[in-house]
């Protein structure tokens, strides 16, 4: 494969994993950056030389992530990146809300100033990312805030949960935040998030949260309808096209 488009700006995948656990690594990430996109026909022989992992290691790393609901494998099709409906998006935002908001609050009861401090590295982070245009920093600062504020909540299971379920959304979420509207929003909602944990206001942090995620989900659902998105899927239109057409939102400047 000349261009291994499937594997560009990654996270370090841990050595001390198995070779099965660094495959699936490596395809999860690719999943949630939108390297591979929803529907996407995924060619097992391409796959096997650009993880350099026999064909019985590969499948044993996809049948990993269709527990996850990444991956789709049926019977004489072969795999492909897993579709998400408008129904599929609306629900997974839904049980999103209600187990972040539970856990922002905990954190609030809980967080200590240096917790608070990597919140407000990731939102200024976040903000960065608006500013130079960089829709997968943006995602990555974003998933960051919210990676700390699970870490820390008190509750592992909840984590878990929650990952799985943001896991299977970010490439609709990193097209919305490559429209700049959608970027600054957020930025001002994560904002307000923070402002509620700084105060130990763990209702107004579950508010904010929740308020937050119905943004995303809106953006989501305007997304997973657009039929550019479809064609990028088959390999055809332009990566910005779908969210170029995605309904601006009317954003406030961060402050």
């Amino acid at each position: 494969m000349s261009d291994p488009v499937y594997f560009r700006g990654f996270d370090a995948v841990p050595a001390t994993r198995t070779i099965i656990e660094q495959a699936a690594c490596r395809l999860r990430n690719a999943i949630m950056q939108g390297e591979l996109r929803p529907g996407q026909k995924l060619i097992e022989a391409e796959l096997c030389r650009t993880l350099d992992i026999s064909r019985a290691s590969l499948r044993e790393a996809l049948r990993a992530l269709e527990a996850e609901k990444l991956i789709e494998l049926v019977l004489n099709r072969g795999p492909s990146v897993a579709r998400l409906g408008y129904r599929d998006v609306e629900a997974i935002h839904e049980v999103w809300a209600l187990l972040t908001a539970e856990a922002v609050a905990d954190f609030t009861r809980i967080a200590r100033p240096r917790d608070i401090g990597e919140l407000e590295k990731a939102l200024a982070a976040l903000r960065d990312g608006i500013q130079g245009n960089a829709p997968l920093d943006q995602l990555a600062a974003t998933n960051g805030f919210f990676a700390t504020i699970m870490n820390k909540c008190g509750n592992t299971i909840l984590s878990d949960v929650v990952d799985s379920l943001v896991s299977r959304i970010n490439f609709l979420r990193a097209q919305a935040l490559m429209h700049q509207g959608w970027g600054v929003l957020y930025a001002q909602e994560i904002g307000d998030i923070l402002a509620a944990i700084r105060d130990r206001n763990p209702d107004a942090a579950r508010a904010a949260t929740r308020k937050h995620i119905a943004s995303a989900c809106a953006a989501a659902k305007q997304l997973s309808m657009s039929p550019e998105l479809s064609s990028m899927a088959n390999g055809r239109g332009r990566r910005d096209d779908a969210a170029g057409r995605a309904r601006r939102p009317k954003a406030r400047v961060a402050a």
